[in-house]
């Protein structure tokens, strides 16, 4: 073989480890850019899941509260028919006792 030959193999040899060199350098850029966008695709997944979290429990709280305003108001409304109808009950026996103790009292 001819040293030309030698040259040109040698050459080629080392061209082949430098394209090889620069190939598995960029496979690593490659893997770190990927590895850099999936952590930033995480990390705005858990924000997004937070913030729907958030608006989530702001509706149920909302939602808990006219809840909780319907029923305290229906209570209200029927401790005041409650009382109206006590107080209806006390003029009646008010005036059952009353009379009672006027009848009683004309009897003797």
């Amino acid at each position: 073989m001819s040293i030309e030959i030698i040259k040109v193999i040698k050459e080629a040899e080392e061209k082949a480890e430098s394209i090889k060199k620069e190939a598995a350098q960029q496979a690593k850029q490659i893997i770190t850019n990927a590895n850099a966008q999936a952590l930033q695709i995480v990390e705005e997944a858990g924000e997004l899941a937070e913030s729907k979290r958030t608006d989530v429990l702001k509706a149920a709280e909302s939602q808990g509260q006219l809840l909780y305003d319907s029923i305290i108001s229906d209570a209200a409304k029927k401790c005041d028919d409650i009382l109206k109808c006590a107080d209806q009950n006390m003029d009646k026996a008010a005036s059952i006792i009353l009379e009672r103790i006027v009848k009683a009292g004309g009897n003797s």
